[in-house]
C-alpha cells in the first residue's frame, strides 16, 4: 500500500538535489494516496494534480487530498481519523518540506 521511506532521507534528497527529488515524491506519493484512499478533491486524477503543483495551488490541493486519504486509510483500518487539513495547507504555502516529513511520516505509520 505504502512505502515506508525515511523521512530524514526524503528531507536530505530533496535538499541535495534543489528540490527534484521532491518532484518525484510528489509524484510517487500522490498515487500512493490515491490508490489507497480512492479520494480527490474535484476528482482530479493524479497527472492533474502533480500539473497544478508548478501553479503554486497543487501543493493546497495536494494537503487536502493527503489528509483525506490518509484519513480514509485510518478509518478502513478502525483507527482515529485526525483532521489535520488545515496544517496542511499552511505548511502547503509556507513551508512545503515539512509538509513532505509530515505526510511521509503519516504514510510510514500506516505501512
Amino acid at each position: 500500500m505504502f512505502t515506508n521511506k525515511s523521512v530524514v532521507t526524503v528531507i536530505i534528497l530533496t535538499i541535495v538535489t534543489c528540490g527534484i527529488y521532491s518532484l518525484v515524491w510528489y509524484w510517487k506519493s500522490m498515487h500512493e494516496l490515491y490508490n489507497a484512499g480512492g479520494k480527490s478533491l474535484g476528482n482530479l486524477s493524479p497527472e492533474i494534480q502533480f500539473i497544478l503543483l508548478f501553479l503554486y495551488v497543487g501543493g493546497v490541493i495536494f494537503a487536502i487530498n493527503a489528509d483525506d486519504n490518509i484519513n480514509a486509510v485510518k478509518q478502513q483500518r478502525g483507527l482515529t481519523a485526525v483532521d489535520n487539513k488545515i496544517i496542511y495547507v499552511l505548511l502547503a504555502l509556507v513551508f512545503p518540506i515539512a509538509l513532505i516529513a509530515l505526510v511521509q511520516n503519516e504514510m510510514n505509520q500506516l505501512a
